[in-house]
């Protein structure tokens, strides 16, 4: 079994890689939900979406967020209607966060409403909220804490950062069967998501930290971050925000406690002695995955790194 932490962008590219070499069944995916929001009435979770799209083949890899080649009647009535939001929520997709919405109201949890969603779209991975308590991501900037899609949609990350909280976070459990997943995994990938905003709330949760701290030896992470800069999203401007340097030396930093594995690029190879002075084992490889071609291979070279053969 392999299980994979997971944000909405980078991870989603390395995922449809290896779903080629691995059978979804042996996949399990602990996902994001800090930034989790409600929309028109609506419960959003754009990484569990962005996940679930991925794996049942229908995301739209134009903005890794929808339903590709979905219509946005409804999105652009509402904004004509003076209610504009924060999201550009497409039909289908917005038909999908309608019925989590209604099956939460009924009192299930975000883990069962997720496990129904993936059977709706016949996806076998095992797709996972990092817990089903609320868990809200703050960034604190000079304008004053904002939610991560105010930040980034709306203002465009033109503020600048002095930290980022995690809220509900200290009080909040992991989802049923997060923990036994870390545990019993044969390998563990971080993927390249955002290391503050993606991966910071799943593990900030200090029974997930634990866990793979425990694990620390099987779990292995890719680099967001390509050279100085991150390979898409608000990963630096977060990261300088909060004192590390954009580089994947600042995302080991970030990780040190809890990983015993980071692939970076081949144009990082300079870096590698940093990050293994941090007990880090630092891999080099080409991180960039602008076609399925390269995901493959990607996801190729992360599961032997991780030890595990392709099937």
């Amino acid at each position: 079994m392999l299980a994979v932490l997971s944000g909405g962008t980078g991870t989603p590219k390395l995922l449809q890689g290896l779903v080629r070499l691995v059978k979804q069944e042996e996949l399990s995916i602990i996902v994001n939900t800090g930034e989790d929001v409600e929309i028109s009435g609506l419960f959003v979770s754009p990484d569990i979406d962005t996940v679930m799209y991925t794996l049942a083949g229908i995301v739209n890899e134009e903005t890794w967020y929808g339903v590709r080649g979905d219509t946005f009647e409804e999105h652009e009535r509402l904004r004509r209607e003076g209610k504009p939001e924060l999201l550009r929520i497409g039909d289908r997709d917005r038909e999908v966060k309608r019925r989590r919405t209604e099956l939460l109201k009924e009192g299930r949890t975000l883990s069962e409403v997720t496990r129904i969603l993936c059977r709706d779209f016949h996806v076998l991975a095992n797709v996972m909220p990092m817990s089903d308590d609320r868990v809200r991501t703050l960034i604190y900037t000079e304008a004053g804490p904002m939610g991560f899609h105010e930040f980034w949609v709306a203002r465009r990350a033109k503020d600048r950062v002095t930290s980022v909280a995690f809220e509900g976070a200290a009080s909040a459990r992991p989802a049923p069967g997060v923990l036994e997943t870390i545990e019993k995994s044969d390998a563990i990938i971080i993927g390249p998501s955002n290391p503050v905003t993606s991966i910071g709330p799943i593990v900030a949760i200090k029974e997930i930290r634990l866990a793979l701290q425990r694990a620390r030896e099987k779990v292995i992470a890719v680099s967001p971050v390509v050279g100085g800069s991150p390979v898409s999203g608000p990963a630096g401007i977060l990261m300088k925000g909060l004192g590390y340097e954009a580089s994947p030396l600042g995302v080991a930093k970030i990780y040190h406690d809890f990983i015993g594995g980071l692939v970076i690029d081949d144009r990082d190879r300079s870096i590698a002695p940093e990050i293994e002075k941090l007990n880090i084992r630092a891999f080099t490889t080409n991180l960039m995955m602008p076609d399925l071609p390269s995901r493959v291979n990607l996801a190729r070279t992360v599961l032997t790194l991780a030890g595990i053969r392709p099937t």
